[in-house]
C-alpha cells in the first residue's frame, strides 16, 4: 500500500492501494507489458501522461463520426486525475455507434453523439461503471417529466369527441336515427371519461386534493366544472336527453388547460434549465498545489478555510476565493456581458468568474468554501416562493376567488331555473365555472419576478428575494469601506507616541492577520506575523498575546485622552499598544470607487435619497459625504446603530435600500426593506441580504430603480387584466352570451396573456446602458 499513486505520485484516496484511479492502474499495466525498467521506464510514463494529457487537457485524436446520432450529456463521477479521463474517453472512443466523445476531466462532464440503432444509453452507462467510474445525468434530467403520449392520446379523445358530438347535436335539426344517436352517444362518455382519468388525470387529482384541503386555486375550479359537466352529460344520456351532452366540452377544457400548463411549463423548464446551466459549466475541483507533483486535484466540496487552489488561463473559478496576486478576469457567465476586469490582491473573487491572464493563485475564505453561483440557481427557480412572511396580493385573491366564483354559479343556476328552463340554467352554471381564472391572479406577480431577476442578474446583481424588485425605495444606505470606496485601504502614516520599534509592527500585524476586513488585511502587511494567542475580535477592537504579552489595536475610542494629530484628521485611525500606553497611530486611506459619483447623481434623479452610515470616524465620513455630494451620513457607528437608524427611517415612511460589505453590516442588511451585498463582502453580508453584486462595479445599481419601475408596471398590468376579464368574462356567462367552448378557450387565453406581459419587453432600454 502506498500513500501516493506509484504512476502520478498523487494523493491515493482513503490511503489504500498502489493508485490513485482505475486511469493510473491502466497506465501502470500498460507500462508493465513494455517491460520497461529504471529512469527508462520512468521517463516513458511521464511521456505517456504528457502525450495524453498536455497540461491537464483532454484528449485531441481523430473522432468517429455519427450520421444521424443522438447527443448526450452527462457527468462522470470518480474521476480524480487527469488519467481517469484518458481512461474513459479511450473506453467510450470504442464502442459501435459512439462518437464525438468530449470529457472535461475538471468539471467531470462528457458529451458524445452515439448511433441508437447500435448502442444504447445503458450501455454506454454500463461501460463506464464497470471501469470503476459513476454515470449520472445531472438534477435537470429529472425535471423534463412531461408525458407527451398522453398528452397526444388526450387532445385525439378530444378531437373525436367534437368531430362526434355534430352527429348528436343536429338531431334537433335533422333526422338522425335513434340508434346512431346512442352509440355516438356512448362514444362521447367513453372519450369524455379517458380524458379526465387518464390524459389529464394530474390536473384533476391536484384539484380534489385542493378542495379537500381548502386551498382553492384554477385546478380546483377547473374539477368542478368538469365534473358538473360530465356528470349532466351522464344524466341527459340516461334519460335519452342527446342534445345536452357536454362531454365534449369536458375534453375540451380539459386538454386546453394541459396546452396551456405546456406552454407556461416550456417557459419554467427554459428558464431552469438557462440558470442550471451556471452551476454545470463550474469545475467539479479545484486544482491544488502540491510539493510532490506540480498539481494535485481536490473536490471542491473538500476545500478548507485558507485553502489554496490554482486557476489556469480560460478556466472557470470553481468556488468563491480571496485573489493572492493581482488577475484579470470575465464574468461574463454571470451577467451575459464579456469585458476584463483587473483585480488587485485580497479582492473576493467569485466563482464562475473566467480567468484571463496566465494563471491565478486563490484562497478560500476565512468563512469557509461557499458558491454563490448555487445561490442563484436556487433563488431564481424559487421567486415563485419568495413570499417568506405572508402571501402575495394574488394568492390571497385565489383563495377567495373560487369559493366566489361557485357561489355566482349556483346564483346563476337559480336564477335561470326560476325564470328559464332547466338546460339553460346548467349550461350557464357551467360557464360561469368555466370562464373564472383564479390562475392568472396566481401567477401575476411571482411571473414578473421570476423574469427581473433574470435581466437584473445582467446588471451584474443577484436577486435571492424577488419580492424586492416590486419595492419603491426612498433612501438608500450605504457603508463607507469597501461599498462607496475601493475596499483596499493604504497604510500612509505612521506615528509614534513612543520610541519607533519596527518590531512593534510585527506585533500588529500579528494581531491582525487573517481578519476578513479591508483594514485589518491592510495592517496585516505592515511587518511580518507571529502565532497569536487568545485572541479575541470585539466590534473595533482586537486583542491578543504575542510571545506571551498582551496587545490590543482599535479604533481611536481605544485610547480616548490621546490627541489625534492633524495631519491624521481625515484618515481612518488605528490605535495599537498594551493595555496602558498606546504606541503608535496608523493613518488609513481608502480611495472613492470611480463608479461612485455617477451612481449617487443618478440615484438622487430618480428620487432616492442617498445615506452614508460607516463606523469610521465622523471626519473622515463627511470627508467622502462632501466628494460625493451626500447630505445624509452618520459616523462611528456600530451595527445595532446602523439597525437603530434604518428602523427609525422605517418607521417615518421611507423604503429602505441598504448596500454594505461588512460583518458590522449584517444586522442592518437584514432590517433593511431591499439589503444588497458587494461583490467583496464577507458571507455574513451576503447571506443577510436579499441581493448580492457579483460584479466588482457598483454602478449598475443606478439601473435598479428602472426595473423595480418596469416590474411594479407589470404587475399592475396583470393585476387588472385579471381582474377586467374575470369581472366581464362571468358576466357575459351568466347572461348566456359565451358557450363553454368559448368560456375553455377564454380562461387557457387570460394565462398566456399574463404570460405575454411578464416576459416581454423586460430589457433596459439602450439609451440607458449606452452612458455607462
Amino acid at each position: 500500500m502506498a500513500d501516493h499513486c506509484i504512476v502520478c505520485n498523487r494523493t491515493v484516496p482513503g490511503g489504500e492501494g498502489d493508485f490513485c484511479c482505475p486511469g493510473c492502474a491502466a497506465v501502470h499495466v500498460i507500462i508493465g507489458k513494455m517491460e520497461l525498467e529504471g529512469a527508462e521506464r520512468d521517463e516513458r510514463i511521464a511521456q505517456l501522461l504528457e502525450g495524453v494529457f498536455p497540461d491537464g487537457r483532454e484528449v485531441e485524436s481523430e473522432e468517429k463520426e455519427i450520421e444521424n446520432g443522438q447527443d448526450l450529456c452527462f457527468l462522470v463521477g470518480g474521476m480524480v486525475c487527469p488519467a481517469c479521463s484518458w481512461l474513459v474517453h479511450n473506453s467510450l472512443g470504442k464502442l459501435p455507434g459512439v462518437g464525438n466523445v468530449n470529457l472535461n476531466f475538471i468539471a467531470e462532464t462528457c458529451t458524445l453523439s452515439y448511433a441508437p440503432m447500435q448502442v444504447g444509453k445503458d450501455t454506454i452507462q454500463e461501460n463506464i461503471e464497470k471501469i470503476g467510474y459513476k454515470f449520472y445525468e445531472g438534477e435537470d434530467a429529472e425535471r423534463d417529466s412531461f408525458d407527451y403520449f398522453r398528452f397526444g392520446a388526450g387532445w385525439f379523445f378530444a378531437l373525436n369527441n367534437m368531430m362526434i358530438s355534430f352527429v348528436v347535436y343536429s338531431a334537433e335539426s335533422w333526422d338522425v336515427p335513434f340508434a346512431m344517436q346512442l352509440v355516438c352517444s356512448i362514444l362521447l362518455a367513453g372519450f369524455g371519461t379517458l380524458v379526465p382519468f387518464y390524459a389529464a388525470k394530474t390536473t384533476m387529482l391536484m384539484g380534489w386534493r385542493q378542495i379537500v384541503a381548502r386551498q382553492f386555486r384554477m385546478e380546483s375550479l377547473v374539477v368542478l366544472s368538469t365534473s358538473a359537466a360530465w356528470i349532466y352529460s351522464v344524466y341527459s344520456m340516461v334519460t335519452g336527453d342527446f342534445a345536452h351532452l357536454y362531454f365534449d366540452v369536458v375534453t375540451l377544457l380539459l386538454m386546453l388547460i394541459e396546452t396551456g400548463n405546456l406552454i407556461s411549463g416550456s417557459f419554467y423548464k427554459k428558464l431552469s434549465r438557462r440558470v442550471s446551466s451556471l452551476s454545470w459549466q463550474l469545475p467539479k475541483k479545484a486544482r491544488i498545489p502540491s510539493v510532490d507533483v506540480d498539481e494535485d486535484y481536490a473536490a471542491v466540496e473538500a476545500l478548507e478555510p485558507g485553502a489554496e487552489f490554482l486557476v489556469k488561463r480560460g478556466e472557470f473559478v470553481p468556488t468563491d476565493g480571496i485573489l493572492m496576486g493581482p488577475a484579470e478576469f470575465d464574468f461574463s457567465l454571470i451577467t451575459g456581458e464579456s469585458h476584463g476586469v483587473s483585480l488587485e490582491q485580497g479582492h473576493y473573487v467569485g466563482a464562475g468568474a473566467k480567468l484571463l491572464s496566465e494563471h491565478s493563485r486563490l484562497s478560500v475564505p476565512a468563512g469557509g468554501q461557499s458558491n454563490l453561483i448555487k445561490k442563484i440557481v436556487e433563488s431564481t427557480i424559487e421567486a415563485f416562493n419568495t413570499r417568506k412572511k405572508q402571501l402575495s396580493f394574488g394568492d390571497k385573491i385565489s383563495q377567495y376567488f373560487v369559493p366566489i366564483v361557485v357561489v355566482l354559479a349556483l346564483a346563476v343556476l337559480a336564477g335561470n331555473l326560476f325564470w328559464g328552463d332547466r338546460s339553460e340554467a346548467i349550461i350557464r352554471m357551467l360557464s360561469v365555472l368555466i370562464v373564472a381564472c383564479p390562475c392568472a391572479f396566481g401567477i401575476a406577480e411571482p411571473l414578473v419576478l421570476t423574469a427581473a431577476i433574470e435581466k437584473v442578474r445582467g446588471l451584474g446583481i443577484q436577486i435571492f428575494n424577488g419580492a424586492v424588485l416590486a419595492l419603491k425605495p426612498a433612501v438608500a444606505v450605504f457603508d463607507k469601506t469597501g461599498t462607496l470606496t475601493r475596499g483596499a485601504p493604504e497604510v500612509h502614516k505612521i506615528v509614534w507616541l513612543t520610541e519607533k520599534d519596527p518590531e512593534k509592527l510585527d506585533l500588529l500585524a500579528s494581531l491582525e492577520n487573517g481578519i476578513e476586513h479591508p483594514i485589518a488585511r491592510a495592517l496585516a502587511g505592515v511587518g511580518a506575523p507571529k502565532p497569536v494567542e487568545e485572541r479575541t475580535i470585539a466590534r473595533t477592537v482586537v486583542s491578543g498575546k504575542v510571545d506571551g504579552k498582551h496587545y490590543v489595536a482599535g479604533s481611536a475610542d481605544l485610547f480616548p485622552d490621546v490627541g489625534i494629530p492633524p495631519d491624521l484628521r481625515d484618515s481612518t485611525l488605528v490605535m495599537f499598544g498594551t493595555a496602558e500606553q498606546c504606541d503608535c497611530i496608523v493613518g488609513l486611506k481608502d480611495t472613492i470607487r470611480d463608479e461612485s459619483r455617477s451612481l449617487i447623481d443618478d440615484l438622487k434623479r430618480n428620487g432616492v435619497k442617498p445615506y452614508i452610515f460607516s463606523g469610521d470616524r465622523k471626519p473622515v465620513v463627511e470627508q467622502v459625504a462632501a466628494e460625493l455630494g451626500i447630505e445624509h451620513y452618520v459616523g462611528e457607528m456600530g451595527s445595532g446603530d446602523k439597525q437603530k437608524e434604518i428602523a427609525a427611517l422605517q418607521e417615518g415612511g421611507n423604503s429602505v435600500l441598504m448596500v454594505g460589505d461588512g460583518i458590522n453590516d449584517a444586522q442592518a442588511l437584514a432590517a433593511a426593506d431591499f439589503g444588497l451585498a458587494v461583490f467583496s463582502g464577507q458571507i455574513p453580508a451576503k447571506m443577510s441580504a436579499d441581493g448580492v453584486f457579483m460584479v466588482p462595479e457598483i454602478g449598475k445599481l443606478s439601473d435598479l430603480p428602472f426595473m423595480q419601475r418596469k416590474v411594479r408596471h407589470k404587475i399592475r398590468l396583470n393585476y387588472g387584466w385579471a381582474f377586467a376579464y374575470n369581472i366581464t368574462g362571468m358576466f357575459l356567462a351568466g347572461v348566456g352570451w359565451l358557450s363553454p367552448k368559448y368560456c375553455a378557450v377564454g380562461m387557457v387565453f387570460s394565462n398566456l396573456v399574463v404570460i405575454f406581459n411578464s416576459v416581454y419587453g423586460m430589457n433596459l432600454p439602450k439609451a440607458v446602458h449606452s452612458k455607462k
